[in-house]
């Protein structure tokens, strides 16, 4: 009976992983790993697929645990632990711990949300310094359920009914087919004890209330109500996927950036569009004015609409007077125009206008090539690799390039589903070490397909990419002092003096990527503080 518990499920993770490609064979995973029985079964799953030289057998397996400070002595015994298991194991461990409560204390957060903050920006640390290309996490299918209920009672729209993705930026669910039964029994196959995390028990956290209060009850009416709820997310991400490229095409024919901390959608294509586009596009700029700034300083954050806003925010254009407006949470307002729906958002000056300076404006970074670099005052990371071949073959060398919506907001390049976070320059003139910086004062650069040079504020303005932003998108130059020449400036464009010709032999490949992932929040609110409240 053991045996087929740990076949099961090991069968399970064998055929999720080739049915949704969650990472390329042979790639190094990085593994989340509590102690509990969820992340115990993640682990030993993993194990087998490299044992049975699965296709898509992974490399290397580093083990990766954090102490979040929340439980004491017991915390740090069942860090170390999960480190004891890792090299009994024969496997690499990153442990750390962190001070959640201080944490939460300056940030003004919940317990609950602090600790799942500090935990991703571990594992993404984590990741980066162990080169591997996907985060591996251990929610289940229970997980899942909850995470649907708890959207639910939190108001959010169809995207958080969608819950968690199998996979999702470089972050990976092997499990959430899998319950925590299935888990627990897997655990006593192998032998292994689970450690037990007695936060997971405290019913003044939310997650915990409705795992051991409401599913039970519901239970009463459908015993299957976890698989249930589970299916429900399933189905409702295909169709999101969809609505989500229906929204794509239509942003750049309905909004536009028409000043410094502002977004006006255009009232006339608003009314076209089904009350679902409508409404996602209203969430989207809202998104845009309160996530762009936060999410390039390394904090990625929910809009702080719930759906009543959004409705009330729609009604005001449709049928609201001219003039009319709103004030909104998180310093948001809504205007109706003659003939535009307009948010704005209280923000400070930016510091162009009040004479004041950025201090990441001092700092520069060395990016070699191949390899990458971490901004952290600009929430970026910058990859460079030398290709020999065409563009768009480079990928075996690059993980994915994230999935943003593009910056700039007027030309060709706004149609562009990706935006430019990714470039592809000759490598033989850019010569020299390469190095990152943030934007300055009389920064100049002759933009792909342009005559002659200009300055970049400018460029910066017509492209029309919001002012708090500005100071945050890396760019890639060489030289040094007056010699200095940018040949990327990311979420713009490349400079035309590397282009690349027909005598380019080796090209450089350049990609900026997010330091703090929008993980499961795209198109949500109130969907992505809940998420794996504790860890298993």
């Amino acid at each position: 009976m053991a045996n087929h518990a740990r076949e099961d499920v090991e069968a399970q993770v064998a055929r999720e992983t080739a049915e949704r490609r969650l990472w390329d064979p042979g790639a190094t995973l990085l593994v989340a790993v509590s102690g509990g029985a969820d992340s115990l079964c993640l682990l030993g799953a993993l194990l087998d697929l490299r044992e049975k030289q699965h296709p898509l057998a992974p490399g290397a397996i580093v083990v990766a645990t954090l102490d979040h400070g929340l439980r004491g002595k017991t915390g740090a015994e069942d860090s170390a632990w999960v480190a004891t298991l890792a090299r009994e194991l024969g496997l690499r461990c990153v442990n750390d711990a962190v001070d959640t409560r201080t944490f939460a204390r300056k940030r003004q957060l919940s317990l609950e949300d602090a600790g799942r903050r500090l935990r991703y920006r571990f594992l993404r640390q984590a990741a980066h310094e162990a080169g591997a290309s996907r985060i591996c996490l251990a929610h289940t299918l229970n997980d899942q359920a909850e995470t649907v209920l708890l959207r639910l009672l939190r108001g959010a729209g169809l995207g958080g009914l969608a819950g968690m993705r199998p996979l999702r930026g470089n972050l990976a669910r092997p499990l959430l087919g899998v319950t925590r039964a299935q888990t627990e029994a897997y655990c006593s196959a192998r032998g292994w004890e689970p450690r037990k995390d007695e936060t997971n028990s405290d019913e003044r956290y939310l997650r915990n209330r409705v795992r051991l209060r409401l599913l039970p009850a519901l239970a009463d009416y459908n015993p299957q109500i976890n698989a249930s709820l589970a299916r429900l997310a399933s189905a409702v991400a295909d169709d999101e996927q969809i609505l989500e490229q229906i929204c794509d095409d239509a942003w750049s024919g309905v909004a536009a950036h028409d000043a410094v901390g502002s977004v006006s959608l255009a009232l006339a294509q608003l009314a076209e569009r089904p009350r679902s586009i409508r409404r996602r596009l209203i969430m989207r700029a809202a998104r845009a004015l309160t996530t762009t700034a936060e999410a390039c300083d390394a904090e990625s954050v929910a809009s702080p609409l719930e759906g009543r806003h959004v409705a009330l925010i729609e009604r005001l254009a449709l049928l609201g007077e001219t003039g009319s407006s709103l004030s909104l949470p998180g310093g948001l307002r809504a205007e109706r125009t003659y003939t535009s729906l307009r948010l704005t958002v209280a923000a400070s000056a930016p510091a162009a206008e009040t004479g004041a300076t950025y201090e990441h404006e001092k700092r520069m970074w060395t990016l070699t090539a191949p390899g990458s670099v971490e901004a952290a005052e600009l929430g970026w990371r910058v990859r460079a690799v030398i290709s020999d071949l065409p563009p768009g073959l480079e990928d075996a060398d690059l993980p994915p390039w994230p999935d943003l919506p593009p910056l700039v907001h007027v030309g060709t390049a706004a149609a562009l589903p990706r935006g430019e976070w990714r470039a592809y320059v000759d490598a033989d003139f850019a010569t020299g070490p390469l190095r990152v910086r943030g934007w300055r004062s009389g920064d100049r650069f002759r933009p792909l397909g342009m005559a002659h040079s200009r300055k970049l504020q400018d460029v910066f303005t017509d492209a029309k990419i919001p002012r708090a932003l500005r100071h945050r998108l890396p760019i890639v130059f060489t030289g040094e002092g007056a010699s200095e020449r940018i040949i990327w400036v990311a979420g713009l464009r490349a400079s035309d003096e590397f282009k690349l010709t027909s005598a380019t032999s080796r090209i450089l490949v350049l990609q900026a990527e997010p330091l703090e992932l929008l993980d499961d929040s795209r198109g949500n609110a109130a969907s992505n503080s809940d998420e794996e409240s504790q860890p298993r």
